[in-house]
């Protein structure tokens, strides 16, 4: 599952989950790519359960302002 959003700025975000595997390094993590502008890094969140499907309901059920709150706590990829 894809997710597109606008922040207050304007740019365009995608959120995606990947991973899956509960308490584990490998746990689902909910990735935010910026669409607008590429030379920003790409930003993840790990996903309170850690459980691929969990993650992806929770990613379905969020409205623009969860999306962009959930955005705002992620950390850049290393």
């Amino acid at each position: 599952m894809r997710r597109t959003f606008f922040d207050q700025n304007l740019l365009e975000w995608e959120a995606y989950v990947s991973g899956g595997q509960p308490g584990s390094r490998a746990a689902a993590r909910i990735y935010f790519n910026c669409l607008t502008d590429r030379t920003r890094r790409p930003l993840f969140v790990t996903h309170e359960g850690g459980d691929l499907v969990e993650a992806q309901r929770a990613l379905g059920e969020l409205d623009t302002a969860g999306l962009v709150a959930l955005r705002d706590q992620a950390e850049p990829l290393p």
